[in-house]
């Protein structure tokens, strides 16, 4: 009877291999009318996002068919892999998701991408996405890609009800020390960790020490993002490290085993009251199987140090040399730059819109404020951790180095490994960054 329930199980698997492609084959739409997308949106937040993108696209192209690719893996740390070698061997998607600034270079320079600078006069892109988000898309004066939101990096998430309960005000954690303190009520009111993080893949860690950096002046990160933080013994850099050290005394023990959103969960539900992430978390808060209210439920602040700052981490889309179906390509891009796709995308997402013509009504609390901020920031800096600000031979060395650093909390050897990596990729650091 055993070897019988194994003999049918093994023939319906088999028949599922044979006939599901086969149905597929017959059923799929015509190559012309597929536009094939590459991604990393995964979580319920991020989902929910580009779903809302593609159906937008699909309203105004009802005859193309939309094959979502997403590779899980937050940052896209994962996918950043795997569609190099995709455009390495030719077979790159119609368009694929990347992060603005040095992270396109390499595509760039070896004439991967496709300039569509046409397709930003046509659209009026110019005169709707502020100027340093612009900048942030070109290379050699050409347009080679077209933002559909932009992140906050420097945010601090928190459980309302955590710090009400402990009399905490989130208003007067504006330094490092004033944070730790509070950590350290917590921990004695028997909050035994109360900072979430989740560091599968080893990014967080190093979004983390940005925000600390960032919290150490704009003159500072802007020294460090134009490759010239080259000592070991610099008493900044060793400040920097020293404050994330202390911080790391606080997390769970079990980060490495968790994804970024897994450690926003945590917040939601109280087991912590803090987690440093990008604005990307509002979304978590927010999906309809969670409903947390901004302001009731959960709040943010500025990482300890970056009042007045806003760190950037911009998502776009590009148009790939070669791609299979160019014509839905472009117009994948146009409705990635259009005030109605990003006004469908962003509400979900977290993010605010790289348009600065959005229909603000369409936006809930955190992201109407997260829109002020924008508006009235003292300064913006590019994100490292999320391949804008820095070039690629230096941040691929960034996150393993901040992954040893959490395990070791040697800042002696933190520091010669970041200062060895900057001096290595000198040559490299081709972007002059003036964020003072």
């Amino acid at each position: 009877m055993v070897k019988m329930v194994y003999a049918v199980a093994a023939a319906v698997i088999i028949t599922a291999l044979i006939v599901g492609p086969a149905v597929w084959y017959v059923t799929r739409p015509p190559p012309e009318d597929v536009v094939e997308i590459y991604h990393w949106w995964t979580s319920g937040g991020e989902k929910a996002a580009i779903d809302a993108l593609v159906s937008v696209f699909e309203d105004k192209y009802p005859g193309v068919f939309v094959k979502q690719t997403p590779v899980a893996g937050g940052a896209g740390y994962v996918m950043k892999a795997l569609m190099k070698s995709l455009v390495l061997a030719g077979e790159a998607p119609d368009a694929f998701q990347m992060h603005a600034g040095y992270e396109g270079k390499p595509y760039f320079e070896a004439e991967y991408l496709e300039p569509i600078t046409d397709l930003w006069v046509a659209e009026g892109w110019k005169d709707v996405i502020p100027d340093v988000v612009e900048a942030m898309v070109k290379f050699d004066g050409e347009y080679y890609s077209v933002p559909v939101n932009i992140h906050r990096v420097n945010v601090v998430w928190y459980n309302k009800d955590v710090l009400q309960d402990h009399a905490i005000d989130p208003a007067t954690l504006t330094t490092w020390d004033a944070f730790f303190t509070a950590c350290d009520k917590l921990v004695a009111e028997g909050h035994t960790h109360p900072i979430a993080l989740g560091d599968i893949g080893k990014w967080a860690d190093t979004h983390v020490l940005e925000q600390i950096i960032a919290g150490e002046g704009i003159a500072f990160y802007e020294k460090w993002v134009n490759g010239k933080v080259t000592s070991a013994t610099d008493t900044t850099l060793v400040h920097a490290l020293n404050t994330f050290k202390t911080y790391l005394g606080y997390v769970n023990p079990d980060h490495a085993a968790l994804t970024w959103d897994q450690a926003t969960a945590r917040v939601i539900t109280g087991e912590a009251a803090f987690n440093v992430m990008g604005d990307w978390a509002n979304g978590e808060f927010i999906v309809p199987a969670v409903g947390k209210v901004y302001g009731t439920d959960y709040g943010t602040f500025p990482t300890p140090g970056t009042a007045g700052m806003y760190g950037l981490c911009i998502d776009c889309f590009q148009h790939p040399a070669g791609v299979a179906h160019p014509a839905n390509s472009l117009n994948w891009i146009r409705v990635v730059g259009s005030k109605e796709g990003q006004d469908a995308f962003n509400p979900k997402k977290g993010s605010i819109p790289a348009r600065t013509d959005a229909d603000i009504t369409k936006y809930g609390p955190y992201q109407k404020a997260a829109i002020n901020d924008f508006r009235n920031a003292t300064y913006m800096y590019p994100s490292v951790a999320h391949g804008s600000g820095a070039p690629e031979t230096f941040t691929a060395e960034l996150d393993d180095i901040m992954s040893a650093f959490v395990t070791d909390k040697d800042v002696s050897a933190a520091a010669t490994a970041l200062t060895a990596a900057t001096t290595a990729a000198s040559a490299d650091y081709t972007t002059d960054w003036s964020l003072d």
